[in-house]
């Protein structure tokens, strides 16, 4: 399992983070961690989905998502 962190800027200034689980390129799970509100979000509507990979890239953890997907 792979771990890949992506950062998004929210238009009042705060950032959200995703985290994507992958099996071999392969969306598996996906969570947002929202810093203004202190809340995760489930995002199941990417399951299944070939990941693209970008630049943006950045290496995570399933300690990183576990622990994002204690605010749920």
């Amino acid at each position: 399992m792979e771990y890949i962190k992506k950062f998004v800027w929210l238009p009042y200034g705060k950032k959200m983070t995703q985290i994507f689980s992958l099996e071999n390129g392969i969306v598996k799970s996906a969570i947002c961690f929202n810093e203004h509100v202190q809340k995760s979000f489930l995002v199941t509507e990417l399951f299944g989905i070939r990941y693209f990979v970008s630049e943006f890239d950045i290496p995570s953890s399933k300690k990183e998502y576990l622990d994002f997907e204690s605010y749920l």
